[in-house]
């Protein structure tokens, strides 16, 4: 008994000690990270959906057998084989969501080999799951979690850690392969390995950490550097408020001119098809409306020989595509809203900020914050949105495609998060009390709260010995604007 009692007193003592460095309980932040992939494998076969409704209204003219007619499998390994690769194919979706590549060899016995390599994420896949991861660890850390920084840290890291080591596991095992001996001839086709474990493992540990910091009570200093924190949000509002409607635009309109000229059937297989290509068309659209930055497509090897490389050079070649190449209906609104768009988001960066008067750490972050936000998120931009196609034909010779945003693009996004400060430092504050509080005030709702918190008298104990709630001492605020 004695024993025993001493190893629950050692256990107890063990716990207190790791809450005082904060690290908490695992459990949360374990789960979360399971769901995230679980919703990510969902949103795949949203995609998977999308794709064969597409693919089943499309009009070419074709049979509609998709094997053309061909005979089925004799032997059973190939058939096994087959239905494996078809129930994997949302896992290889994922493991491409997570920076993968889809790798295909085809050995051809004494014609050689042939081997194709894909890289390019659905967006689509990769946005809910790190959305889902944040928003679940933030939730989790405000009702559950007792983890600190320290606990966040290490808890979302195994929690990332062992998603991929699962995943890297179930891609491997669910990948195409048939094999016929007989006449030399083997395919596999999968997109498991090191880029995608260690994809996988940052796309589930950085949104958990994200989450769970999100969700816990901000230190004293806080204030001194909050621009830093709030800065990425206010880039991703400014590139939805720019691309969700430029994108709703495009979309109309050029499902007008094909239903005009004749070509409904082809508007009704690009819709279904939405959530295949429309978070990647989505995502491009930030870039174009900074009006100096293009898509740029490039192509190497022998794409000229085979027919691929329209407009380029027969060897290699780069095409860039500005937004004044959109049809005039397209690029005139887009450029509208470009120049608007900014001086809005001055006037919800301006509305209830606190920068620390006298204080050079607060004044420094204050000015770094955007054009850093900018510049980072514009990396982050650049990976997301490039595709890339390679081959490796044997006898036929090589090549390669590409797509993506311009390499300078965080070069003009730096001074476009500069243009923004300088406009909600020296602009706003003239215009700002002409703006409801509804439109602008949801941004910094938090900061507000806080600041209420901090400045709420102390709560008296009541005749039964509990205390007030801060919240119930708090005092009203106005309708969030700048005081003083």
């Amino acid at each position: 008994m004695a024993v025993a009692g001493q190893q629950t007193l050692s256990a107890a003592q063990a716990t207190a000690t790791l809450r005082k460095v904060g690290i908490g309980t695992p459990v949360p932040t374990l789960v979360t990270g399971a769901l995230a992939y679980l919703v990510a494998l969902l949103a795949a076969l949203v995609v998977i959906v999308s794709a064969v409704l597409a693919v089943l209204t499309a009009d070419t003219g074709a049979s509609t057998d998709p094997t053309g007619g061909a005979a089925a499998p004799a032997t059973d390994d190939a058939g096994s084989a087959g239905i494996i690769g078809l129930l994997g194919i949302p896992f290889q979706l994922v493991a491409l969501g997570s920076f993968g590549s889809y790798d295909a060899e085809l050995q051809m016995g004494f014609l050689g080999s042939l081997s194709l390599s894909w890289r390019g994420l659905p967006l689509l896949i990769t946005a809910a799951m790190t959305v889902f991861a944040f928003l679940a660890a933030r939730t989790a850390q405000r009702r559950w979690s007792s983890n600190g920084p320290l606990g966040a840290l290490l808890w979302s890291g195994l929690s990332g850690l062992g998603v991929a080591l699962v995943a890297l596991l179930v891609t491997r095992l669910t990948a195409f392969s048939i094999e016929d001996p007989a006449n030399g001839l083997s395919l596999s086709m999968h997109a498991a390995g090191a880029d995608m474990f260690f994809g996988t493992w940052a796309l589930i540990t950085l949104p958990l950490l994200l989450g769970h910091l999100a969700g816990m009570r901000k230190p004293a200093w806080w204030p001194l550097v909050a621009d830093l924190a709030a800065a990425p949000r206010l880039v991703l509002v400014h590139a939805l408020a720019f691309a969700v409607p430029v994108g709703l635009l495009a979309l109309a309109a050029g499902a007008i001119v094909q239903i005009v000229d004749g070509e409904g059937r082809s508007v009704l297989g690009a819709l279904l098809a939405l959530p295949l290509w429309g978070p990647t068309a989505l995502a491009l659209l930030p870039g174009l409306g900074m009006l100096v930055v293009p898509v740029r497509a490039s192509a190497r090897g022998d794409v000229g020989d085979l027919g691929l490389g329209s407009g380029l050079a027969p060897q290699s070649g780069t095409q860039n595509l500005w937004f004044v190449d959109l049809p005039w209906y397209v690029w005139l609104p887009m450029v509208l809203t470009a120049l608007l768009v900014p001086l809005l988001i001055a006037l919800l960066w301006h509305r209830d900020r606190e920068i620390p008067a006298g204080n050079v750490i607060a004044q420094v972050t204050s000015w770094a914050a955007l054009p850093l936000a900018y510049t980072f998120c514009s990396l982050v931009l650049l990976a997301l949105v490039h595709v890339r196609m390679d081959a490796e034909m044997g006898f036929l010779g090589a090549m390669g495609v590409s797509m993506s945003l311009a390499a300078w693009m965080p070069v003009v996004a730096f001074f476009l998060g500069l243009a923004v400060e300088v406009i909600a430092r020296f602009g706003a504050p003239f215009v700002d009390r002409f703006v409801p509080g509804p439109l602008v005030n949801w941004f910094r709702r938090s900061a507000r709260a806080r600041r209420a918190e901090s400045a709420a008298p102390a709560a008296p104990v009541g005749e039964d010995g509990r205390s007030w709630t801060a919240s119930s001492a708090a005092p009203r605020t106005g309708d969030g604007r700048n005081q003083g």
